[in-house]
């Protein structure tokens, strides 16, 4: 690696894997917002501030993850004091990391609350929800929770698709609404089903308010609000394999962890979130098209516009680090490395296994059996 700063950085994490050993192994390492909501999917923090370590300068750079998903990447990079960017196509996804990477008003999001509590007792009585009863995965929507619990879900869906594009403490908001939605525990608005992904429900049917499970899963978030530094770090609302905004250049990195081949259906897996995020029964049909793990399953050519842009937003020296899967069915590594050498240096490519790893009690995580760093430069 021609910058040698990086290259003994890269060279020391490669040896000591940080993020498998000492405090960051535990599950639960890194801020409380990674838990903000939880996620099918989502990258481990420890992972995350380990790359940013090695490939970032100590603080006041300027990187970019093209595959945010709910803003691990971005959130390590802002909490160190890098303006960070994020893309992604998610809605759910898009509003979670704004809530983490955007400034938040610990006053607006109490006015959010209030409006959101006016909105539900104003129309629960009024709102239809039998149009609902059409999406349907591992069960239909309304045999996860209690009708009355189900009118109130329906108003605040309403509320927020009202308002169209939020602010960071309306996402904040939304976002905790999102992780409340379903879950094996006290928290949860819906019958025993699991946190990171809706299976299909049991227990009975119990009235949970919405309004004030919220609140305490907002104040639990806003406990853990001060420090966060202004960065100015966004998220877009983006598709990485098309036109990138102007603003992302400069970049001293850009660190992502793609879908990892044919392992999680991120649409599948996050269903309900996606559904109270604006998804109808139809963009369940047509949306996933567009997604990466739906995509590259046909050509990682779609990784080619993705590289070219890196090559002209990355600086002099500037990192490409990106995180993939490596299983009996695909290599990504050895694909997308032949794609990036178009546009930027291939210094290195690195096998991780991952078969210790924990499953979340998720039975079916994929056929991945080692995790792949690609490193690239740009001359």
């Amino acid at each position: 690696m021609k910058n040698k700063y990086f290259s003994k950085k890269w060279e020391q994490f490669k040896k000591e894997l940080p993020h498998q050993s000492g405090e960051m192994v535990k599950r639960n390492w890194g801020h409380n917002w990674h838990s903000m909501c939880s996620y099918q999917g989502k990258l481990k923090p420890s992972i995350a501030r380990s790359l940013i370590d090695t490939f970032m300068p100590s603080s006041k750079g300027r990187i970019l993850d093209v595959f945010s998903g709910v803003g691990t990447i971005p959130f390590e990079a802002r909490l160190l004091g890098h303006t960070a960017y994020g893309f992604d196509i998610s809605p759910a996804a898009v509003n979670i990391s704004r809530a983490k990477l955007e400034v938040i008003s610990k006053n607006e999001i109490q006015e959010v609350i209030n409006k959101l509590s006016d909105f539900i007792e104003q129309n629960k009585n009024s709102i239809d929800y039998n149009e609902h009863n059409l999406i349907r995965f591992n069960g239909s929507i309304e045999s996860y929770f209690h009708p009355e619990t189900f009118k109130e879900i329906l108003c605040a869906r309403k509320f927020f698709l009202i308002k169209g594009e939020l602010n960071a403490s309306e996402s904040l908001v939304q976002s905790c609404l999102l992780h409340i939605l379903h879950g094996n525990r006290p928290y949860a608005l819906s019958r025993k089903s699991h946190p990171i992904t809706p299976f299909a429900p049991t227990g009975d049917f119990i009235y949970s308010n919405l309004v004030i499970k919220l609140i305490k899963k907002v104040e639990r978030v806003l406990q853990n609000s001060d420090g966060i530094p202004d960065t100015g770090s966004k998220v877009f609302y983006q598709d990485s394999t098309k036109s990138w905004p102007e603003e992302v250049n400069n970049l001293d990195a850009i660190i992502t962890s793609p879908p990892f081949y044919d392992s999680t259906r991120f649409y599948s897996a996050n269903w309900m979130r996606l559904w109270f995020s604006g998804w109808e029964k139809d963009d369940f049909q047509t949306k996933p098209k567009d997604f990466v793990d739906e995509t590259q399953k046909k050509s990682f050519e779609i990784y080619d516009n993705i590289f070219k842009q890196s090559q002209q937003c990355l600086k002099k020296d500037g990192v490409f680090l990106m995180h993939v899967g490596k299983s009996k069915k695909s290599d990504m590594a050895g694909q997308i490395a032949k794609i990036g050498s178009n546009y930027l240096s291939l210094i290195d490519i690195f096998d991780e296994s991952v078969e210790h790893c924990e499953s979340h009690g998720i039975k079916d995580k994929g056929t991945t059996t080692h995790h792949q760093y690609l490193v690239f430069t740009k001359d």
